[in-house]
């Protein structure tokens, strides 16, 4: 699991990847509008409850497929940052995915804001525009946190195997 923590280490955005959706065979035709071999991830914002010493989510989603260029951006933003490459970054989890995450320098820290859009599973509760059901966290961590973020994001990758 890849966890991107707090410079208070009271919340955290954690990433874990479950497994490889197999590719298509050559010849035979895919579904539509579906990129075979995504990744499908678990990713939720979470709270540090000191009273049980435990990691309690405040958005957990359960299913989220990722094209694996997608999560190559990932990282790769992540470490064009922290190398002076860039003052920022934003990623998107694929075309419209649910999971956001947008990181920035800010005053030797690193700005991190995770936005997660809810309005594919509140339709059928809520009907409004594109966006409008989104949760926004923000919060401040090290680059030392981002280092380790972006290091086990590749040793996730590595663990999940192509298909």
């Amino acid at each position: 699991m890849a966890v991107l923590p707090n410079d208070a280490g009271s919340m955290r955005l954690a990433i874990s990847l479950v497994d490889r959706e197999a590719s298509v065979p050559q010849g035979q035709p895919a579904f539509a509008g579906v990129p075979s071999g995504r990744l499908l991830c678990s990713a939720a914002v979470e709270h540090f409850d000191r009273r049980d010493r435990e990691w309690w989510p405040f958005v957990r989603l359960a299913a989220l497929y990722v094209p694996p260029e997608a999560f190559e951006a990932l990282g790769a933003g992540a470490r064009e940052l922290l190398a002076g490459g860039a003052p920022g970054f934003a990623w998107q989890a694929g075309e419209g995915g649910p999971l956001a995450l947008q990181l920035s320098e800010s005053q030797g820290a690193v700005l991190v804001e995770v936005a997660v859009d809810l309005g594919r599973w509140l339709a059928e509760m809520v009907a409004g525009p594109a966006g409008s059901e989104a949760c926004l966290f923000r919060y401040a961590t090290t680059r030392a946190d981002l280092v380790r973020f972006a290091d086990a994001l590749a040793a996730e990758a590595r663990e999940v195997p192509a298909r």
